[in-house]
């Protein structure tokens, strides 16, 4: 075999123009191989100005001619696109493969996204009819990046034959495995027909150490799981959930992503899951179908519960010991029931308990920003008791001296003084050592309560010992989502999740109403305590003056073996950055992107892979769009 070629250097287009003046616009790419050299699924990588900034990189499906086209938004900053051969290519000599780029007008993009995306074109319609211009444009952008994604019925086709591949080598990795536990696998209660179909797919397993048990029998083995009949699992299903326990001592438990499967044996309906959540898990929005448990986790028999309510006792103080393995291994007719979620209530304050809370909030002029911030505040928070520091960053205008001498007389607030550039970290540092309290609420100042609980609610969630920060809903005025927490490398480093959202219509699949653990969460409303702010060193002022000082903050936390958790239950309106203003000049925008390479440079890896974005899933697209090319499919733990 011949090794795979060299990339492919996208050339000038035919009238002259380079990629270097392609920034911040839409191209096509198209990709001839008509001797196959760059396999099923090359990558489109984009070489940035800054090579500390990341590349953004997505792979192509070519059709059987060799055929395929790249449609989607460059960076700001391009100065080359490369075509990468799909790592799967047999490297076969051949014709050189070739690749066109052109510039895609406005018109065509528009009606490519109508056609291919009505839906998701009457939800842009909707923001821009409540006036919000900027979450219109980013959600047709990211409508128009999510086109070429494939159909589940072809992804699930690709997944398929890419296992087939794997398959030998498995069996190959297994005689190296330091452990190899004994599996006993129950098959649940139900007709004769659905169990034996469950029985033909648990036979046809390549892992061989496995028992197969009836409904009633008791359980032994090393690890146990139930298979509800009819449920099939996919032929290397057990490898995949067994290995964890081989390789990790810890391991308690292991789950994976599944389907269904509709009447005439489509598969349809995925279910991509994060890594272990205990918030999801509690709230009820994690309850896979098929578990797999280390034997002396069980206490009695009913394993089958461990697939629901009971997986959240298994886990207790185990959270890292939890797999999540990213392939759709479990295969579920539609007329067998999904296991009963488990539906616990967030946490509340304890009965008169009324705890006290530092609230930071910097500021500069928008008198009438800040009042409504304060106001909701005190008008809206109940439960707590707040001191409150405002630390004002060089005020000039006459309101906001009005509004300071208004708020003199107020004992529970002290405004003080930092002038001189905007540095978000400084700024809350400053009023982190002005306020006395444990714990610590940094808050905007475009910022607006709405809800009464809603502090009591985050103050609450911090009460687990393991907790490290809590974030809130953050809405637009017109009500769409501002801030659903922080999705590791979406957009290319971070990205608010759900970011122009509604609330209804089910495109969040729930979400937005689940408390949940996520990865990062935005400062803009940010619960945390001065021992564990002190214990990371608070936010990085020298990095991160601007931008990505949350996201590096909450990065932190999470390595100091702390959580991050999200919750509904406290909601409030954000003007997002109003007072701050855009990134409209070049020191800015210099700026910004100083920081975003920073923030590349030191937490590479994990905007990579954030354990609560399913690698199966997009980083470029909407929502739920699917990558062509999964990003990593091992099993991982929320690290």
């Amino acid at each position: 075999m011949s090794a795979s070629p060299p990339p492919v250097v996208v050339p000038r287009l035919d009238r002259g123009i380079a990629v270097e003046d392609c920034g911040d616009r839409l191209v096509e790419i198209a990709i001839e191989d008509p001797d196959g050299r760059l396999g099923r699924c090359p990558r489109v990588v984009i070489r940035r100005r800054d090579p500390r900034r990341p590349s953004p990189a997505r792979a192509v499906l070519l059709d059987r001619h060799g055929r395929g086209r790249f449609l989607g938004w460059l960076p700001e900053d391009p100065v080359g696109v490369e075509i990468v051969a799909d790592p799967a290519a047999a490297g076969h000599p051949g014709r050189s493969p070739t690749a066109r780029l052109a510039v895609v007008p406005i018109w065509r993009m528009v009606a490519t996204v109508v056609v291919r995306r009505p839906i998701g074109v009457l939800r842009v319609l909707r923001l821009r009819l409540a006036g919000n211009r900027k979450g219109a444009i980013a959600r047709f952008v990211r409508l128009f990046d999510a086109i070429a994604a494939p159909s589940y019925a072809v992804w699930s086709v690709l997944r398929d034959e890419e296992d087939a591949l794997a398959r030998p080598g498995l069996l190959a990795e297994l005689a190296a495995w330091p452990r190899r536990p004994v599996v006993e696998v129950r098959i649940g209660a139900g007709p004769a027909t659905a169990r034996a179909a469950s029985r033909d797919a648990l036979e046809a397993q390549i892992y061989p150490h496995v028992r197969i048990v009836e409904a009633d029998a008791p359980l032994g083995g090393d690890v146990v799981a139930e298979v509800p009949a009819g449920v099939r699992l996919s032929p290397d299903a057990l490898w995949h959930l067994v290995r964890p326990f081989a390789f990790d001592p810890r391991a308690v438990a292991a789950y994976c992503d599944e389907d269904e499967i509709d009447r005439r044996g489509r598969r349809r309906s995925p279910i991509f899951r994060g890594a272990w959540s205990p918030a999801l898990a509690e709230a009820g929005g994690l309850a896979p179908t098929v578990v797999a448990v280390r034997r002396d986790r069980m206490v009695g028999e009913d394993i089958g519960a461990a697939a629901g309510e009971r997986l959240v006792e298994i886990a207790a103080g185990h959270r890292t010991a939890v797999h999540h393995v990213p392939r759709v291994c479990v295969h579920r007719p539609v007329e067998t029931p999904p296991p009963r979620p488990l539906a616990r209530p967030a946490p509340r304050l304890a009965e008169g308990e009324r705890p006290k809370v530092g609230v930071v909030v910097p500021s500069r002029d928008r008198a009438e920003l800040l009042a409504a911030c304060v106001d909701g505040l005190f008008r809206r928070t109940t439960g707590i008791d707040l001191e409150v520091v405002i630390v004002d960053n060089g005020s000039r205008e006459a309101a906001t001296a009005r509004l300071y001498e208004r708020l003199a007389g107020e004992p529970r607030i002290r405004v003080i003084e930092r002038p001189g550039p905007f540095n978000f970290p400084d700024l809350i540092a400053a009023g982190v050592a002005e306020t006395r309290q444990e714990l610590l609420l940094l808050l905007n100042n475009d910022v607006e309560p709405i809800e009464p609980g809603w502090l009591a609610a985050m103050v609450a969630e911090l009460g687990e010992s393991d907790v490290g920060a809590v974030g809130a809903r953050l809405l637009f005025p017109d009500g769409h989502v501002q801030h659903g927490g922080v999705t590791l490398g979406a957009g290319g480093i971070a990205r608010h999740t759900f970011h122009f959202f509604g609330l209804r219509g089910g495109e969040d699949r729930g979400l937005l109403a689940t408390r949940r653990d996520v990865s990062a969460i935005t400062a803009a409303c940010l619960l945390t305590r001065r021992s564990h702010w002190d214990c990371v060193g608070g936010m990085d002022g020298r990095s991160f003056a601007v931008a990505y000082n949350d996201v590096d903050f909450c990065l932190r936390l999470r390595k100091a073996g702390l959580r991050v958790v999200w919750t509904p239950e406290a909601t409030l309106i954000h003007r997002e950055s109003v007072s701050r203003g855009a990134i409209d000049t070049p020191e800015k925008r210099s700026r910004f992107a100083a920081e975003e390479a920073e923030l590349s440079a030191r937490w590479g890896a994990e905007l990579s892979n954030d354990p609560f974005h399913n690698p199966n899933l997009s980083l470029v697209g909407e929502g739920f769009t699917l990558e062509l090319v999964p990003r990593d499919r091992q099993a991982r733990v929320p690290s």
